[in-house]
């Protein structure tokens, strides 16, 4: 047997060893996700101590946590792991997000508060959570940041580019064929209608009215107090701190000790346990069966919501979004 035919051999047999996996994984597990592990496949099994999840970067739906993205889906998945491990003592969220589509957001909000329940979770965070990052970070039991962290920016927005004016001034016209007056609304090549806008700014007022409310639910404080730090404004750490929108300053080290004095009343070394996925689970996420190698960026992932928990402050982030814009 020629080589060719060995490697198409061996291609086929990887394809069908995976597909079998797959299959036997959907049937012996009954929870939503195709890829739900057991509670000791993460988190170092056997061993106690505060388990660690990262979100970093913008926050989409899916499992894919790569290209300056994470998947909601992952670390949902990750948060029911920490609950139904009984080696998991706390849970220490490193989040350095600025934010991302509503339905994710709230997702991984909402698994942070049914875990809180069960056990203690601390939010530790670097350069910025904003928006949807701190949206998710509200949900911990305390939160802490540096001074010069990006924290705040609660507020939602939807991105609707407007080419109109580019498409007349070359004689470009666009016809969109559509049955319901408000289908075409999403697309760039007109001026919204008053209606539309209406319909628009109704469903960013309700989606803001959740994120007050949710925050509020979480940090511990009356709404009213929410809308003083509300309407998009940042604010540094230290600023942060002395708002109580934190709980104090410092890095990980000091989330980690706040969580051992104040909530586990332990002065026992605690070991950081990080994730350790199993190899054909991560191998058949990144296949198309699992929903993996997707050509779009994160950004064009999140332009694709039209409305958003996202501050697109920042020289960098300012970048990234017009880039995408225009490509």
């Amino acid at each position: 047997m020629d080589r060719s035919r060995i490697v198409v051999a061996l291609a086929m047999a990887f394809a069908v060893l995976a597909t079998l996996l797959s299959i036997a994984g959907i049937a012996s597990r009954s929870s939503d996700s195709p890829f739900s592990a057991s509670s000791d496949s993460f988190f170092s099994g056997g061993r106690s101590g505060i388990a660690l999840i990262e979100i970093d970067g913008v926050i989409q739906d899916g499992y894919s946590s790569t290209g300056g993205a994470t998947g909601a889906d992952l670390i949902v998945e990750r948060l029911q792991q920490c609950r139904d491990n009984p080696g998991v003592r706390a849970v220490l969220l490193s989040i350095n997000s600025p934010g991302g589509t509503v339905g994710a957001t709230k997702k991984i909000y909402d698994a942070v508060m049914e875990l809180r329940r069960q056990k203690n979770v601390v939010a530790s965070i670097s350069d910025i959570a904003a928006s949807g990052g701190y949206y998710v970070a509200s949900a911990a039991d305390g939160i802490f940041a540096f001074e010069g962290s990006i924290i705040g920016s609660i507020g939602v927005i939807m991105l609707r580019p407007n080419i109109s004016g580019f498409l007349n001034q070359y004689g470009i016209r666009v016809e969109a064929l559509h049955a319901g007056r408000f289908k075409d609304s999403s697309y760039p090549f007109r001026e919204l209608t008053e209606e539309e806008r209406q319909m628009y700014n109704r469903i960013l007022d309700d989606s803001y009215r959740q994120f007050i409310r949710d925050v509020s639910l979480g940090r511990d404080v009356s709404e009213s107090t929410v809308n003083d730090w509300a309407e998009g404004r940042i604010f540094s750490g230290s600023q942060a701190r002395d708002l109580r929108m934190i709980t104090g300053l410092g890095g990980r080290e000091a989330a980690i000790a706040w969580l051992k004095n104040e909530k586990l009343k332990t002065t026992d070394e605690l070991e950081i346990l990080r994730p350790e996925p199993n190899f054909w689970e991560e191998i058949l996420r990144g296949s198309p069966l699992g929903g993996g190698m997707r050509e779009t960026t994160a950004w064009t992932q999140v332009l694709h919501g039209p409305v958003l928990y996202l501050y697109t402050g920042g020289p960098g982030i300012a970048g990234d979004l017009i880039r995408e814009l225009v490509r």
